[in-house]
């Protein structure tokens, strides 16, 4: 029996089958035509095309929504990070602003300060010879009690606090350095107007000074100005000193370095302030006198 006998008794055994297979060659055939209003496609592509044209929509919706959510999580993050920066530059901004306004305080005062050293008459003198004594810092200048220079008058330069007159003749006076050993005064730092550290100034060696706070300050930067403090019934207030001499900042310190101002190493011309002794001590004498007599009054 050949293959097209078997083919047709398998027809009429089962016509579903045969029909179905007609209904696939059929199909085939419409499928190769090509498209009456669109001669460049056809029937399997048209019906292809429409098929998976639900898939295509699901899967570019998807992707689509998925690239929205990516990127406005990168936009977020990105927002996020930029917020930070700007509150970083706002702290630095800030920290800068409150760093001027200091320094902008401190400057006003020591304006001030200066203001009241000019106010003190002068007797310019040249500086004459400095001890040969390696133990002690001392200068000699040219002129003496005939030119009005009295013991404890201070000694200044443009620049800042040179020392003390300690000894004078007729002609010529010697002039005790801060830097001495031997030297003392009282001294403050006025970080603000309101914050004053006040302290012990002591002579170290040849170029540095020792400054021992009554009370620590909470912090202190390098560089911050030193003046008198006007209670050592010495010198008066506000004669600048030098600058604080430390590593960076340091919190509540006991004692610092501090650097003289003045330039004692190169002095040639300095400033005798005549500052009337009784301008000074005035005050703090009158009120040992007021305490003085009241205590005699107590053991009347």
């Amino acid at each position: 029996m050949s293959l097209t006998d078997k083919a047709k008794d398998k027809a009429k055994k089962n016509p579903t089958w045969l029909l179905g297979l007609l209904l696939i060659v059929h199909l085939f055939v419409i499928s190769m035509n090509r498209v009456p209003s669109q001669p460049s496609l056809r029937y399997l592509q048209l019906v292809t095309m429409s098929g998976m044209m639900p898939f295509q929509w699901l899967a570019s919706s998807s992707v689509g929504a998925v690239k929205n959510v990516w990127f406005s999580y990168v936009d977020l993050r990105k927002a996020r990070i930029e917020n930070e920066d700007l509150k970083i530059t706002r702290d630095r901004l800030e920290k800068e602003a409150n760093e001027l306004r200091l320094k902008v305080t401190i400057s006003e005062q020591l304006n001030e300060f200066e203001k009241a050293a000019i106010t003190y008459e002068g007797e310019i003198a040249r500086v004459i010879g400095h001890d040969a004594n390696q133990w002690f810092n001392t200068i000699y200048i040219d002129r003496g009690s005939l030119a009005g220079i009295e013991k404890d008058q201070p000694v200044v330069t443009a620049d800042g606090l040179v020392g003390r007159v300690i000894n004078t003749s007729p002609l010529a006076s010697q002039v005790l350095l801060v830097t001495d050993e031997r030297h003392g005064a009282g001294a403050v730092i006025a970080q603000t107007e309101t914050t004053r550290w006040l302290g012990i100034l002591e002579g170290k060696s040849q170029y540095l000074c020792d400054m021992r706070f009554i009370v620590p300050p909470e912090k202190l930067e390098n560089g911050e100005p030193v003046v008198t403090s006007g209670q050592d019934g010495l010198y008066p207030p506000g004669l600048v000193i030098g600058r604080v001499k430390i590593n960076g900042s340091v919190a509540a310190p006991v004692l610092v370095e501090i650097e003289p101002a003045a330039k004692l190493g190169k002095l040639e011309m300095v400033k005798v302030l005549k500052v009337p002794p009784e301008k000074i001590r005035g005050p703090v004498e009158e009120l040992k006198k007021e305490e003085q007599s009241k205590t005699a009054d107590r053991k009347k």
